[in-house]
């Protein structure tokens, strides 16, 4: 083995080793230190309003910073968005609190742009023209049926929910599948699922280039965009110990060193 190629592959590795104690990149997505451990993603997320068990929730959202980046991808000029659908399980139609099951959710990844610029159609459209970055599923919560559950305020024409769920990964390429895929959240039933969701919304802001004139006097219609807020996604995640990475080079080191004796002898 050459000399040279000996000592690239060691200086590579110790750039990789070090730079895995300064940032975590995986899929285009810059994790930063805190992702040899643990990620949380901040988004910003719209909703249809739905009244009725059977309904489909409908949603999509971006992603806005990750382990507190704003700029995770390309400097900022890409970013993650994502769709998402479940079905209403249960609705209590006097509190407005309600469980879901079936859930779906696929990330994108493409430039970024304003979600205010058009209307939900028309988004949806965009982001599910995007790089497909990663597919997760709902993991049901507590050994029940329910992966996600919102208490929420259904009076008048006031609409207002908190909710939380839990996701599994199921697909992603380029590592996203391996690093995610972590199994660190406790489901209450002895099973574990990948990633923690927490969420809120109401009617006051909403989309202007929707019709939610029903949103606003009382009147929404199931399938209506009548709720936007914010929701978090977090888990911890599955990357190679640095142990790992320092056998490696030590194994590296050791075959320069003998090769430089035999050649010696």
């Amino acid at each position: 083995m050459n000399k040279k190629i000996i000592a690239s592959a060691i200086a590579a590795l110790g750039l990789a080793a070090s730079g895995s104690a300064s940032a975590i990149v995986v899929g285009g997505v810059d994790f930063g230190a805190a992702g040899e451990t643990a990620h949380i993603e901040t988004s910003t997320v719209a909703e249809t309003f739905v009244n009725a068990p059977g309904q489909t929730l409908l949603g999509y959202g971006q992603i806005n910073t990750v382990n507190g980046n704003l700029f995770y991808s390309n400097g900022g000029a890409d970013r993650l968005y994502f769709v998402f659908d479940y079905n209403v399980l249960t609705f209590n139609a006097a509190s407005g609190d309600a469980t879901f099951d079936n859930g779906n959710m696929s990330v994108y990844m493409l430039p970024t742009f304003n979600l205010l610029n058009q209307s939900s159609a028309a988004n949806l459209a965009l982001i599910t023209g995007g790089t497909l970055w990663a597919t997760l599923s709902g993991h049901p919560e507590n050994g029940g049926p329910e992966e996600l559950t919102a208490a929420g305020i259904l009076t008048g024409a006031t609409i207002a929910f908190t909710g939380s769920g839990l996701l599994d990964m199921v697909s992603g390429p380029n590592g996203v599948m391996e690093f995610l895929d972590s199994n660190g959240i406790d489901d209450g039933a002895g099973g574990f699922a990948d990633i923690l969701l927490t969420s809120s919304g109401s009617n006051n802001v909403l989309n202007p280039k929707d019709n939610t004139t029903g949103c606003k006097t009382g009147q929404a219609a199931p399938g209506q965009w009548c709720i936007a807020g914010s929701a978090d996604l977090r888990g911890l995640t599955t990357v190679p110990e640095p142990g790992v990475l320092a056998l490696v080079g030590l194994g590296l080191l050791g075959m320069g060193v003998s090769l430089r004796k035999r050649k010696a002898a």
